[in-house]
């Protein structure tokens, strides 16, 4: 959908046109849930950000500047929701995220299978070194390194700085490479 296109709907959902909104939410749930599921790593938990993520949209439509692209606003609004609960659940002694799916997630694929499995086997790594990130550099991590974002939209996104964000994808890279490493000399 062309952002015109988007901006129309977001303004017949500020005069609270229900039809115009579920428009955005069928353009932009998948995009809410590949990145809660990527930072959660749990389905149900994902699903509920994406619910609570439209939830606070629909009801702060009026903050929302149209100088901005809506998606990096909605960007916005579910990083703060994915990363509270990160902090939430970092707190709670039941509140390890353990249960990671791999088979949604895309891996390289290649003709030699081996370098396949290898890749995916790295990629199972990554994703589950990546859960004992910090929340600040499991986002960072996930919004530059996963969803490939510019340094600069990540700051519209997280509120960061460019220094809190190179710091902790600089800490985030650092902390998976050395336990890559420490897999790499067990074997």
């Amino acid at each position: 959908m062309e952002q015109n296109e988007i901006q129309v709907l977001v303004e017949k959902s500020r005069r609270q046109d229900a039809s115009a909104f579920a428009l955005l939410v069928a353009e932009y749930q998948t995009f809410v849930f590949r990145l809660a599921f990527r930072l959660l790593c749990d389905e149900e938990e994902a699903r509920d950000m994406v619910q609570e993520t439209f939830l606070r949209v629909w009801l702060s439509l009026d903050k929302y500047r149209p100088e901005f692209r809506f998606s990096t606003w909605l960007y916005r609004v579910s990083c703060n929701i994915c990363y509270d609960r990160l902090r939430a659940l970092q707190h709670s002694p039941a509140g390890a995220l353990s249960d990671i799916t791999f088979a949604e997630l895309p891996v390289c694929s290649d003709d030699n299978i081996e370098a396949t499995l290898v890749n995916r086997e790295l990629k199972a790594h990554i994703l589950y070194f990546m859960q004992q990130l910090t929340p600040k550099q499991k986002l960072v991590f996930t919004l530059r390194d996963i969803e490939e974002l510019e340094i600069k939209e990540i700051e519209k996104i997280t509120g960061f700085t460019s220094v809190q964000i190179k710091a902790n994808l600089y800490l985030a890279r650092k902390s998976i490479r050395k336990k890559l490493n420490e897999i790499n000399k067990e074997r």
